[in-house]
């Protein structure tokens, strides 16, 4: 089982530090600030479903996707009611989904720093189901988050096994990092698009990229 599956992710969620509680309350309002209602959401990692359930009220559809199968097992159950809303068990690196569906694509609080050497692949599947004209929203953690997490983690028992940098090791191969903004603007790039990097808090970046008309 992986570290992040629930119930521990959502430990991690409700019993973390005031500054990661500040960050994710931020990203919260951030995605009601900038997505139009009755838009088509992909949220990718999509945990047990946090971002769903607060989007799927003013959104024609959202759908969630999880590479593990205890998180979307959860989030089928906590969402069930909700009829605009699917939950699938899909690989960010290679997802099922057709070009240009989604109006936003969504990677929040983190997930894109789990991805270790995986993060331009996934980047530039979110970019080929994201419209053209449409945007992506990256949360990540910034430079400035090491003493943060390191808190975080340790409030709630993670096993670190190896620190790299900035870069943890956590139980079961998880890899969880941080980026300087140039680093975010690099990874970009290479997946062929320009984000703006935005301070959401001092410990966290958004960033935001539209995908260039064709």
């Amino acid at each position: 089982m992986s570290i992040w599956s629930s119930p521990t992710f959502q430990n991690w969620i409700e019993e973390s530090t005031p500054e990661l509680k500040k960050w994710f309350e931020e990203e919260i309002k951030f995605l009601k600030e900038n997505i139009k209602p009755g838009s088509r959401i992909l949220d990718v990692g999509c945990g047990f479903g946090r971002h769903v359930e607060i989007l799927a009220p003013f959104c024609d559809e959202v759908v969630g996707i999880d590479n593990n199968d205890n998180m979307v097992k959860r989030s089928e159950e906590k969402l069930a009611g909700l009829i605009n809303v699917k939950i699938i068990l899909e690989d960010a690196k290679k997802m099922d989904f057709e070009d240009n569906y989604f109006d936003y694509v969504i990677c929040m609080t983190n997930t894109f720093g789990n991805l270790a050497d995986k993060k331009i692949e996934a980047l530039k599947e979110m970019k080929r189901v994201c419209k053209e004209g449409g945007k992506i929203f990256l949360s990540v953690f910034s430079d400035k988050a090491f003493a943060a997490r390191l808190k975080s983690y340790k409030k709630v028992n993670f096993i670190i096994t190896k620190i790299d940098g900035s870069t943890f090791h956590l139980y079961n191969e998880v890899v969880s990092e941080q980026f300087t903004k140039q680093e975010l603007k690099d990874i970009f790039e290479s997946a062929g698009l320009e984000a703006e990097i935005i301070e959401l808090t001092p410990i966290g970046y958004i960033c935001v990229t539209t995908k260039p008309q064709t």
